[in-house]
């Protein structure tokens, strides 16, 4: 998902553009550059890590969640992208590969508020780093399923890739899934943001008061 930031979230703009249209176009660039970097960024980042346990660092790395575009004065917008790929389960672990082996199992923990849930019968698998069935990371988690027995759906977007007929590499829910939760709930405060941001911008460089 690609979220943008721009102008037109900004009220009476037309009337400040018309009245100092290179102060307005600056003090919109400004606002815009500034609350998509400190507040909008932060904020979802910070509602994601409630919904979500992602490891720690996780969403600081831009390629998986960040600003991608800053606005200019020729263009007055700003992108935040999230990744689309799926988050290996592995990710999600609270057992070492020791530790599954001993017990037949892996706990997994995807929601913050909850505990850690067991998978009967998952096991850590090795990947080749950043194939089509790795989200970049070279250790996922696996399950075997036996004859008649399905996958069971799981919250919060996991899901299963199949490899073989009864073998499955399991996966948590993407970065875009969750910014796309979170991010309908965030926005009205954004746009707050974006607006007080711009007046203190307009009158600082127009000096009115």
């Amino acid at each position: 998902m690609s979220a943008r930031i721009t102008a037109v979230n900004l009220l009476d703009i037309e009337e400040f553009l018309s009245s100092q249209p290179e102060t307005a176009r600056k003090s919109a660039r400004l606002a815009i550059n500034s609350t998509t970097s400190r507040k909008a960024v932060p904020r979802m980042r910070r509602a994601m890590k409630e919904e979500v346990s992602f490891p720690r660092g996780y969403l600081e790395d831009k390629r998986r969640f960040g600003q991608v575009k800053r606005a200019t004065d020729n263009d007055l917008s700003a992108s935040i992208v999230a990744r689309f790929r799926p988050t290996s389960l592995a990710r999600f672990t609270q057992d070492s590969p020791e530790g599954a082996r001993r017990t037949g199992g892996v706990r997994v923990k995807v929601d913050p508020g909850g505990g850690a849930k067991r998978i009967g019968g998952a096991f850590f698998v090795k990947l080749r780093r950043g194939g089509d069935t790795s989200d970049g990371f070279n250790v996922g988690l696996a399950i075997r399923l036996k004859p008649g027995q399905r996958l069971r759906g799981r919250k919060k977007g996991s899901q299963g890739v199949q490899l073989a007929p009864d073998l499955y590499l399991l996966y948590g829910p993407s970065v875009d899934q969750v910014f796309r939760e979170v991010s309908v709930a965030e926005s009205p405060a954004v746009a707050d943001d974006l607006q007080t941001e711009f007046i203190r911008q307009y009158v600082r460089l127009s000096g009115k008061k």
